[in-house]
């Protein structure tokens, strides 16, 4: 495991609060009024707002409701919502040990990849990340994780051996993007996502706590 593609929100951050809030607001804006319970809500978080609108709200792909319901959610977002994070315990750990046994990481995440890199900058995490890659701002295209990863395995400088290139992250829809693209996977479960659906996911590692990735990494 010479180089680590991570995601963002639920392996680096815990971006609940921001993602939550930003939520409410696009359905009070575009509804009137919040249809899901929290706990619904949650699922959210990973996926893109257009594959879970099609799950829970039963909306076409090609609805402009999804369009407008982005924007919606954007207008509270890209203010206020993406700064409403906190970084996981043991990250900073986890990423100083990485960098001191040679591995490369990357940030592959469904979050439009102008969001990712400020948060990033903002984390002063750029010593230790080598690219970020995201979706497209209007989710129009790289909006799947599958795309995302393959997005950055062809845009990187580094020449990459996908034998030795791994991917991190918390939700299903990470383990399939990595497996899409003929990659292992690394599950965590201290993210939004939990062992069952990891596993159900076909997750060749499971762990519960940053330093374990690291410690994987050495090991494999």
């Amino acid at each position: 495991m010479n180089n680590l593609f991570f995601d963002l929100d639920g392996t680096i951050i815990n971006s609940e609060k921001g993602i939550m809030k930003s939520l409410k607001y696009m359905y009070n804006h575009t509804l009137g009024y919040v249809p899901h319970d929290d706990a619904t809500l949650h699922t959210f978080i990973g996926p893109t707002i257009g594959a879970s609108l099609e799950k829970y709200d039963h909306v076409a792909p090609d609805d402009p409701y999804i369009n407008q319901s982005i924007n919606a959610f954007r207008e509270y977002y890209q203010v206020e919502g993406w700064e409403e994070y906190e970084v996981f315990d043991g990250i900073y750990d986890m990423m100083e040990s990485l960098k001191h046994a040679d591995k490369e990481i990357f940030i592959a995440t469904s979050k439009p990849e102008i969001f990712a890199k400020k948060i990033i900058d903002q984390l002063n995490m750029k010593e230790y990340v080598r690219h970020v890659f995201g979706a497209a701002e209007d989710e129009s295209i790289r909006s799947l994780k599958e795309d995302v990863i393959s997005y950055g395995i062809e845009k990187t400088s580094v020449d990459l051996d996908t034998k030795n290139l791994v991917m991190v992250g918390d939700r299903s829809s990470d383990i399939v993007g990595a497996h899409k693209n003929n990659l292992k996977a690394i599950g965590v479960t201290y993210g939004f996502g939990d062992y069952d659906e990891l596993k159900a996911a076909n997750s060749e590692w499971i762990v519960n706590n940053p330093q374990e990735i690291a410690k994987l990494a050495m090991e494999n």
